[in-house]
């Protein structure tokens, strides 16, 4: 009998949840999180919308894109003949995007077109080389095959 008495007076206070390794917990993991966190920036896309008598097609709109398959680079400017680069001139990619660049001074915009099997180290060096002709507006887009392209 004695030893229920002892039990019951042991266990009159109440017990409280100890938080503190749940709290340093959640101050070392949130700021890891954050800093660990990527920020992508948003841009908007305008399109054009279709009306009832069609979207007027502009004669004088210039387009620019860039082809890179496992085999060439091709830079296709509308209006001009497709230039076949071989796989991995950049010094030649350069000179072909100065030249359409001289002839267009005010357009800034690329469209880079990447087979699927593209390295992502070659895509950042053709962007960089587009970087460095001027074109700084860069548009990315798969092709359907790792071999697709060429003309």
């Amino acid at each position: 009998m004695r030893r229920n008495k002892d039990k019951r007076a042991r266990n009159t206070g109440a017990e409280e949840l100890n938080v503190t390794p749940l709290m340093n917990l959640f101050v070392a993991i949130v700021p890891l999180l954050l800093l660990s966190a990527v920020f992508v920036s948003v841009a908007s896309i305008d399109l054009a919308t279709a009306t009832s008598g069609g979207v007027p097609q502009q004669a004088s709109q210039f387009t620019l894109a860039l082809r890179v398959t496992p085999s060439a680079w091709y830079v296709d400017a509308r209006g001009s003949d497709t230039v076949q680069l071989e796989h991995g001139d950049t010094d030649g990619l350069l000179q072909t995007l100065d030249l359409v660049r001289a002839e267009h001074p005010d357009h800034t915009s690329i469209l880079v077109i990447c087979a699927k099997n593209t390295a992502y180290a070659e895509v950042v060096q053709v962007l960089d080389v587009a970087a460095l002709a001027g074109f700084v507006d860069c548009a990315l887009a798969g092709l359907g095959g790792p071999d697709e392209g060429g003309s």
